[in-house]
């Protein structure tokens, strides 16, 4: 089997900050679904209440017993052993394309949140992408902002499982993975278009960057195929 902790190891931090701008705060159960080793479930944390239930669940009971976790449940992530409408947060971070029948997880992971509560899937893969070579100025106007969806329509067979599972509100972001080590702001930059990004830029940069940017916007570039981190956010409707 790959060696999974350290091949997510030089993406780690990005992995992290991405999860983290993806999902709702305040959650008083969440689950880390297919954790494996629950590498990742302690960043469940920032995202919980104080005190809040966080619950790794995977179907190897071996890599279960080595999680750093309290809460632990050996089940198979298509049929989850879980009340309807249990949890406020489910994670699914770089497993869904391991799964036998990953609608039927999303499905199952549906049922498992309460009206309001959000699963959030990360999956790492390589896609066709077109990747502009923005100025680096434009970083600072993605820093505070939630992620805008990326150019391309990239992504978009995620998002679609989501919203096909009943998933309301679906949002997406991506980023790219080569170089290892690109800060947020940095690897979303290059994955989106100029249209996303105009009106942002139009109130804060100058004219020799406004400029920089429209020959870039008028070039098409060449797709190319290239490592990318792809976030989807859905969230349960809320009958009130």
């Amino acid at each position: 089997m790959p060696d999974y902790a350290a091949l997510h190891a030089p993406h780690a931090a990005l992995l992290r900050a991405a999860l983290l701008a993806a999902s709702p705060r305040g959650a008083r159960a969440a689950l880390d679904l297919a954790c494996g080793a629950g590498a990742k479930t302690g960043w469940l944390a920032s995202c919980a209440a104080p005190g809040a239930l966080l619950l790794g669940l995977d179907l190897d009971p071996a890599a279960l017993r080595a999680a750093p976790l309290t809460e632990r449940v050996a089940a198979d992530a298509h049929a989850l052993p879980l009340r309807p409408a249990s949890l406020d947060l489910i994670w699914c971070v770089a497993a869904l394309g391991l799964l036998a029948a990953p609608e039927r997880a999303i499905a199952e992971a549906r049922r498992a949140l309460r009206p309001g509560g959000a699963l959030v899937v990360a999956t790492a893969t390589e896609r066709w992408v077109r990747p502009r070579r923005w100025p680096p100025a434009l970083t600072a106007i993605l820093a505070a902002a939630p992620p805008p969806p990326p150019a391309d329509d990239l992504g978009a067979d995620l998002r679609e499982q989501l919203a096909a599972a009943g998933l309301h509100e679906v949002r997406l972001a991506a980023y790219l993975l080569d170089p290892p080590g690109l800060a947020p702001a940095a690897a979303l930059l290059p994955l989106l278009d100029w249209e996303q990004l105009r009106p942002s830029a139009e109130a804060c940069l100058d004219a020799a960057d406004l400029a920089a940017c429209a020959a870039i916007a008028a070039e098409e570039p060449e797709p190319e195929p290239l490592p990318v981190l792809l976030i989807a956010t859905g969230t349960a409707k809320n009958e009130r």
